[in-house]
């Protein structure tokens, strides 16, 4: 069980017992003291980061901070973890009626990705890029977090499409990898190699290409058919 759920287990229980900070209170404190710990790392890293520092940026006693996350690899997961939860990206959305894989795709990704250019996920991203080799645990908990569980769901769409008959490939993981390059590449290229806003890279336009060009072959191959059939005729 992690610290987040643990803690919360623990006031829901105190409560009952008319003591301990209520469940919005207890929310709200976990909020405070994750934000600003995500802040704290992304402007020192994580090696320079201190606890007193992360408890005056979250406005709560150094007590209460390590009451939630008694030490700084428990806060990093609690970090991880609440930045994923603030946002919907690998959240699976569900297929509409008549709506091919492809559509499902597009509508799964791109408003993801999107949000996640200015999110917390985003600077998540951006601290596991320039930490993660220093600090394993960091690309660890993002790995089996959100990477891995987003690249599943793209593999589960994808494998889908194939069984349809809307993709044609000889590597669905391939083409599962091919489709999160877009989000690396504009970590790196917004996160890391310019500092003017102007020209920062969107990543929509990138994602869209991708999934035009990975089914345009089933459409190719769909006319080639045809024609050879029109012309027999």
């Amino acid at each position: 069980m992690s610290v987040h759920k643990k803690t919360q287990a623990e006031c829901a229980a105190a409560a009952k017992r008319g003591r301990g900070p209520s469940l919005d209170k207890t929310a709200q404190t976990l909020q405070q003291i994750t934000e600003a710990a995500l802040a704290e790392f992304a402007e020192h890293g994580l090696a320079r980061s201190t606890m007193d520092r992360i408890a005056s940026r979250a406005q709560v006693a150094k007590g209460t901070l390590y009451l939630y996350y008694p030490s700084k690899n428990e806060l990093l997961r609690g970090v991880v973890e609440h930045a994923l939860q603030q946002s919907a990206a690998y959240r699976p959305l569900r297929r509409k009626k008549g709506e091919s894989v492809k559509a499902l795709l597009r509508r799964s990704l791109l408003p993801t990705l999107q949000a996640v250019e200015g999110s917390q996920r985003g600077v998540l991203a951006q601290l596991i890029l320039s930490e993660g080799r220093h600090v394993p645990e960091l690309a660890r908990l993002y790995k089996e977090l959100a990477f891995d569980a987003w690249q599943q769901h793209v593999l589960d769409l994808l494998q889908l499409a194939v069984d349809e008959g809307e993709l044609q490939t000889d590597s669905i993981s391939h083409c599962a990898q091919l489709l999160a390059s877009p989000f690396w590449m504009g970590m790196v290229h917004n996160g890391l190699l310019i500092s003017d806003p102007r020209q920062q890279l969107s990543i929509r336009p990138l994602v869209e290409l991708l999934i035009e060009t990975l089914f345009a072959a089933r459409v190719r191959d769909n006319a080639g058919v045809k024609t050879s059939k029109e012309s027999k005729s």
